[in-house]
């Protein structure tokens, strides 16, 4: 009995390609989701928001994270990693650019607006997760998805190392 799965053949390097992919998009993920961490400080100075409106602002991704996890689950299953996750890369970063343009909202809305895109992005990476472990799982041998999990996982760390900074810079 052979410990790759039927799919697989074991010298084949495509999966390579594929982690790197997924490593990259995770990347992203992570970058656009700690986007507004960075900023709070001076977004919170130059809106006027105190920690409390700054707190329930950064609750909304959890929130929204929270509840798709189990549909974002069942889109995966029902449409397939490459529709879901293309389709929730494209959500997640554009949320992330709307909240750039928050000055350009009415004061008085603009810490529901900030809650709402924030809910969106949280809403939107909610597959990101369950989609890498379904591509690590269709693409890699029992033996090799732990390292392939580790690998993809660690996209979050070199996001927050490379782009900490940098968006400290900015801000």
């Amino acid at each position: 009995m052979s410990q790759h799965t039927p799919f697989i053949k074991p010298k084949n390097r495509t999966r390579y390609i594929i982690l790197l992919i997924v490593f990259f998009i995770t990347t992203v993920n992570y970058a656009d989701r700690a986007t507004l961490s960075i900023a709070g400080s001076e977004v919170a100075r130059e809106l006027n928001f105190d920690p409390g409106s700054m707190g329930v602002i950064f609750s909304a991704f959890g929130w929204a994270y929270l509840i798709m996890q189990i549909p974002g689950g069942w889109l995966l299953d029902r449409y397939g990693s490459k529709k879901v996750y293309t389709w929730s890369l494209f959500f997640w970063s554009l949320f992330t650019f709307f909240q750039g343009f928050i000055e350009f909202v009415p004061v008085a809305s603009m810490a529901v607006t900030l809650f709402i895109l924030r809910f969106m992005l949280g809403f939107s990476e909610a597959p990101s997760f369950p989609a890498n472990a379904r591509i690590v799982a269709a693409w890699f041998p029992i033996q090799e998805r732990a390292t392939a999990s580790a690998c993809f996982n660690a996209g979050q760390y070199f996001a927050l190392a490379l782009f900490s900074p940098l968006l400290g810079w900015l801000t």
